[in-house]
């Protein structure tokens, strides 16, 4: 299917207000902690669906297996998650979060959230209600992870 100039034109601004965001975003976390984008999406995605097996993981996380590894190891050494046998099959490990990585989460989730709150000040009602639709087409734009949470939300946090 060919983009007509109007698409075009769009992806080119969804590009690049997209990587704006997400460097805005990780600016201060990234200042402030040893949380690179790579290391906060795994603890997000533990806390959202974990504990985890390390190919259940890297599955949802869309990396390779070497590399989930790397991120985890490194995750653990910092004691943000711990890795223990899978009490169903010893051959596996499953990652948890520590209280310490849930604190980081926290941590660097207020941080967004107050850039976004500053952001967000100037908006009328009516833009916000915008930018609530916007959001759920934007979460159109990512595919599905193969699972939900245990408390039935979905990749995106949204609930059921």
């Amino acid at each position: 299917m060919a983009a007509s100039p109007d698409d075009k034109a769009i992806l080119a601004r969804l590009r690049a207000v997209t990587m704006w965001l997400s460097r805005q975003m990780r600016e201060p976390s990234a200042a402030e902690t040893s949380i690179t984008p790579s290391r906060y999406s795994t603890l997000w995605t533990v806390d959202m669906f974990g504990p985890l097996r390390m190919t259940d993981l890297a599955r949802l996380e869309k990396v390779s297996k070497s590399s989930v590894t790397r991120i985890v190891s490194n995750l653990s050494a910092d004691g943000l998650v711990c890795v223990t046998p899978d009490a169903h099959d010893g051959r596996s490990l499953l990652v948890a979060l520590t209280p310490q990585g849930k604190k980081v989460l926290a941590a660097t989730s207020e941080r967004t959230d107050a850039f976004f709150l500053t952001r967000l000040a100037d908006f009328s009602d009516a833009e916000k209600v915008m930018l609530g639709a916007a959001v759920m087409l934007l979460e159109r734009l990512v595919p599905p992870a193969e699972g939900k949470a245990a408390d039935g939300r979905d990749a995106h946090g949204t609930a059921p």
